[in-house]
């Protein structure tokens, strides 16, 4: 049997049809800022910005600015949930607005992100006091004296008693004045990084005290400072830092968010490039792709075959080209060259849960000649 001219058009339409169908985002990537959270007060010396993006169309790229200036650009694996992390050294203290924002497959960059933090001690400029001019009070004029009078007083014939001096009292010695407690310790910082993970992820949690602790915990368990401590948590999970010192007690915490993922991948615009094949003279290969997206990332995406009704088997393993995934099969190198092939493909997420989605069911005929 061979094909007709009318018959390839009806498959080129057909083909047309079904591209127009594919959706389309012009909307560009969400993305959010994970570290460091608008409000934050951070030490002076090197910092790390840490942010994700999701995006239907993949996330390829972000840029990260401090005080609309860009700091730096770093590229993404393409998934339709990303993240990464960045370094920053701000120079001098002071308060500066961190901000991201990401681009999708398609080139579509998405709304900026922003957190408003303080690096270092701020100090408030103060007005000096103004300078108080001694005032001159006049000196009174002094009084003249009288003069002496001239007759001298005869002394007494018996001179009087001396007088009894008293003792002053016995003064009471004033005890010395109390040293007032020192301060407790002070947490400078106490963060996760990521603080956002997928299930069966983990983040590593850090922090630093200052003031002279003696006992420091993390989570029940004793630690020095700095210090930090990696955490692979299954649910949403918030964590506690104590600190003593002489001074006192002060305790923090902070929150891990896990995004449990338990649904399938979404397979969409599946298409395949005709609706026969020949197999032995003139043998001809039929090429089957599919849009495949999941939030914790595809694992694999695998086609089933099932010829006449005799069994489902596994005949191909599809390829990733971003968010797509295609493969062609050929008649002539499974020995098959006569009949109506039934497909069906099946895709497993990569989280920790390994979920799985079927997408089913598509056909082709195989003729021998």
């Amino acid at each position: 049997m061979r094909r007709t001219p009318v018959r390839c058009v009806v498959l080129l339409a057909l083909g047309l049809v079904l591209a127009a169908c594919a959706p389309s985002s012009t909307q560009g990537p969400a993305a959010w800022l994970d570290q460091p959270l608008d409000g934050a007060r951070l030490p002076l010396g090197p910092q790390e910005i840490t942010a994700h993006a999701s995006d239907t169309d993949g996330v390829s790229g972000f840029e990260f600015y401090v005080d609309g200036t860009i700091l730096v650009s770093a590229s993404a694996g393409g998934s339709e949930l990303e993240h990464t992390t960045v370094g920053w050294n701000p120079s001098r203290p002071g308060v500066y607005t961190v901000g991201v924002r990401a681009t999708d497959g398609q080139g579509h960059a998405g709304a900026e992100a922003k957190a408003v933090v303080t690096v270092g001690e701020v100090v408030s400029p103060t007005s000096p006091s103004p300078s108080m001019e001694p005032v001159s009070s006049p000196v009174p004029a002094t009084a003249t004296a009288p003069l002496p009078s001239q007759t001298a007083v005869p002394p007494a014939a018996t001179p009087p008693p001396p007088t009894r001096t008293a003792l002053p009292p016995t003064q009471t010695p004033v005890p010395p004045t109390s040293t007032p407690p020192p301060p407790p310790p002070t947490i400078v910082s106490f963060q996760a990084s990521p603080a956002q993970i997928q299930e069966g992820a983990c983040t590593t949690v850090s922090w630093r005290v200052e003031g002279g602790p003696t006992e420091i915990y993390f989570d029940g368990e004793g630690a020095t400072s700095p210090d930090s401590r990696q955490r692979c948590p299954s649910q949403t999970t918030s964590y506690t830092l104590v600190a003593r010192g002489p001074g006192g007690e002060v305790s923090q915490s902070l929150s891990v968010s896990v995004i449990v993922d338990d649904q399938g991948p979404r397979i969409a615009n599946v298409q395949q490039s005709a609706n026969s094949v020949y197999c032995l003279e003139d043998p001809s290969e039929i090429e089957i792709s599919a849009r495949v997206t999941d939030p914790s990332g595809v694992r694999s995406v695998e086609l089933y075959c099932n010829l006449d009704g005799g069994g489902e088997v596994l005949c191909r393993n599809l390829s990733r080209s971003g968010n797509r995934w295609s493969t062609t099969y050929i008649p002539q190198e499974h020995a098959i060259c006569y009949g109506t092939m039934q497909y069906r493909i099946k895709a497993t997420d990569d989280s920790a849960r390994g979920n799985v989605s079927w997408w089913g069911t598509g056909s082709f005929d195989i003729y021998e000649y």
